[in-house]
Formats: C-alpha cells, sequence, structure tokens
C-alpha cells in the first residue's frame, strides 16, 4: 500500500461521490447510520462509561461505512451486517479496539486541555444556554467565546488527522495501530489541499441546506417545525460524509493488491 498524490479539486470530487453513492442506496446507508446511532444512544445512558465507549466505536463505524460504499460500488447490496464485519478477523478486531481505545483517550484529552485553556469559557456557555435564556445572551455575547470555539475545532482537526485513515490502515494495511496513526497523519498532511477544500464544501453545503430550509418553512408558515426538520437533514448531511469517507482513502493509498471482493472482505475487514 503505497501513498498517492492528491490534487486539491479531489476534495469537491470526494462530496460529489459520497452523493452519489449514498443516492444509489440511500435506504442501505441509512439503515447502517441508524444502527450505530442506535448502538450510540444506548451507550450514552450508561453512566461514565456510557461516552468513552461511544467514542470507542468510531473506527468499527468508519470501516463499516468503507465497506458500504465498495458494496455499492461493486454493485452489491449494503447490509447492516458490515457493522460487524470488520470485528470478525481477531487480529483486526483488537487492533480496532485499541484503535478505539486511543481514540477516546485523545479526544477526552482534547477536551480536557482546551477546557483549561479556556477557563472553561465554552462550557460555561453550553450550560447557560441550556438552563436560562438570560445567562445564555450574556455568554453568547462574550468575545472570546468564538476563540474559544476555533480552539476546540483547531485540537479536533490535529486529532482527526491521525484518525482519519487509521482505521482502514489497520484493516486493508494490516498495520499495526502506531503505524497506521502516522500512516495516517502522513497521507492527510500530503493531502491537505483537498481536505481544506473537503472540509470547506460540506461546511458550504451545510450552510446551503440550513439556509433552504429557513426560506422553505418560512414560507410555508412553518418556522415552528424548523427544530424538527434540521434533524433528518442532520442525518442525511451526516450519512452522505460516512459514504464520502472511503473516496478520500483510495485516493490516497495505492489498493494493489486489497481486497476486491465480498469474501477478500470478509477476511481482511
Amino acid at each position: 500500500m503505497k501513498l498517492k498524490t492528491v490534487r486539491a479539486r479531489q476534495g469537491l470530487l470526494w462530496v460529489r461521490a459520497g452523493f452519489t453513492v449514498f443516492f444509489r442506496q440511500p435506504l442501505a446507508f441509512a439503515a447502517l447510520f441508524a444502527l450505530f446511532g442506535l448502538v450510540v444512544f444506548v451507550l450514552l445512558q450508561l453512566p461514565a462509561v456510557g461516552p468513552v465507549l461511544a467514542l470507542s466505536l468510531m473506527p468499527v463505524a468508519t470501516v463499516a461505512f468503507l465497506l458500504a460504499t465498495r458494496e455499492v460500488l461493486a454493485g452489491r447490496v449494503a447490509t447492516p451486517r458490515l457493522a460487524l464485519l470488520p470485528l470478525r478477523d481477531p487480529l483486526n478486531r483488537n487492533r480496532l479496539l485499541q484503535l478505539g481505545a486511543a481514540y477516546a483517550a485523545a479526544a477526552i484529552a482534547v477536551v480536557l486541555l482546551s477546557h483549561v485553556l479556556d477557563g472553561g469559557r465554552f462550557a460555561a456557555a453550553i450550560e447557560a444556554i441550556a438552563t436560562e435564556e438570560t445567562t445564555a445572551a450574556a455568554a453568547l455575547e462574550d468575545p472570546l467565546l468564538p476563540w474559544s470555539v476555533l480552539l476546540r475545532l483547531g485540537l479536533m482537526a490535529l486529532l482527526s488527522l491521525a484518525f482519519w485513515h487509521a482505521p482502514a490502515l489497520v484493516c486493508w494495511g494490516r498495520m499495526p495501530v502506531n503505524k497506521a496513526l502516522f500512516a495516517s497523519i502522513v497521507a492527510c498532511w500530503r493531502s491537505r489541499g483537498a481536505f481544506a477544500v473537503y472540509g470547506i464544501a460540506w461546511f458550504g453545503l451545510t450552510m446551503l441546506f440550513v439556509t433552504l430550509l429557513q426560506v422553505v418553512t418560512a414560507l410555508l408558515g412553518l418556522q415552528q417545525v424548523m427544530g424538527l426538520a434540521v434533524l433528518p437533514l442532520t442525518m442525511l448531511v451526516s450519512t452522505v460524509f460516512y459514504a464520502s469517507l472511503y473516496f478520500s482513502f483510495v485516493d490516497a493509498f495505492d489498493l494493489s493488491g486489497g481486497p476486491d471482493n465480498s469474501e477478500d472482505e470478509a477476511k481482511t475487514a
């Protein structure tokens, strides 16, 4: 598995390809996303360990969506069983569990570090918004709050460099966790132009969809259902995003000799 050069415009093509493959089998992708969403919801009900377990699930979810996209591109039906397929191989299962634990620990570290660096400003604003409208207005007017948000986004972006390709690399590249994390950082950095375009495209599309939703609900006099309409929109965008991850991986790595059918994937994923 070798690194490839990725041009900046590929980032836009990843988004387009994500929508294209999603609409080939929208129900299959939606079912897979709903399955992981349900598992995360159940895990979050567990005190203390719930959020940690939910974060640890991310590498498995990533590989499941990579496999789903690959199945659809091959003309096969993507089923929810793909959620368990990455765990069938003992080596992959152990490495994905290690990767999940590392991701959970790193994500928690980012939250704690951000809290220390901004003096708890972001957490206070969230708490104020969730409790009282009067204090929420004052919290949102804090001139340093945008910097708190940018701080968290920046740290999470750095974290994403290491874990973006790592799940696929441990399964398809058969790499140990440490090498997969390093290779992911290198690949993401070499493709930074494409990822910048990719991120901007997703941000722009999200803002466009929300704006259109606001306009439509306003014209129909249904502003009160705006909150309800945002939920399926968020699920759609999130599902297509995960469907597009496959394209960012295959553009960054030469998969010569990798799995090209379901039987191979069952053995190596």
